[in-house]
């Protein structure tokens, strides 16, 4: 819960509801974090808690391979986060990885050159053009309508 409305009991008046703020930006910088000591991994994964709920453009994760990432708008944001990890939620000294900033790109029209690759010893061809996927179709795959998993039917 990132949001909340907090009003005394015996309140006579109407109560107002704050709505949740909507942002334009998405969090596209990710650091990865680990405690310099193994054993305050426990209190750095309290304190990652409490860092998205302090924070509104913060989302924290674990990989797959047990990494701690952060994710947010910016390096000055994500040093306002390890600053307050550091010193008011977690008291743990967090080693921090180099900023990666993710990157994507579109399609908007069909490529003019066909693009191609082979393989070393030349046996082996492939050859590509790129166009636009149809309209609504990454809305869907976004959205979990449809899968990617060629596994299912």
């Amino acid at each position: 819960m990132k949001t909340a409305t907090i009003c005394p009991m015996n309140m006579d008046e109407d109560v107002y509801i704050f709505r949740p703020l909507r942002f334009n930006t998405l969090p596209v910088v990710k650091i990865a974090a680990e405690p310099l000591n193994p054993s305050e991994l426990p209190k750095m994964v309290e304190g990652l808690r409490k860092i998205s709920k302090s924070y509104p453009l913060a989302i924290t994760k674990v990989e797959e391979s047990g990494e701690h990432t952060i994710l947010g708008t910016g390096e000055l944001y994500l040093d306002s986060i390890m600053k307050d990890l550091r010193e008011l939620y977690s008291e743990v000294e967090v080693k921090v990885a180099d900023p990666v900033v993710t990157f994507c790109e579109t399609v908007v029209d069909t490529s003019s050159m066909k693009c191609f690759a082979e393989t070393p010893n030349k046996r082996n061809k492939i050859t590509m053009v790129a166009e636009p996927l149809e309209k609504g179709l990454a809305e869907d795959i976004e959205n979990g309508l449809v899968s990617l998993d060629s596994r299912q039917k």
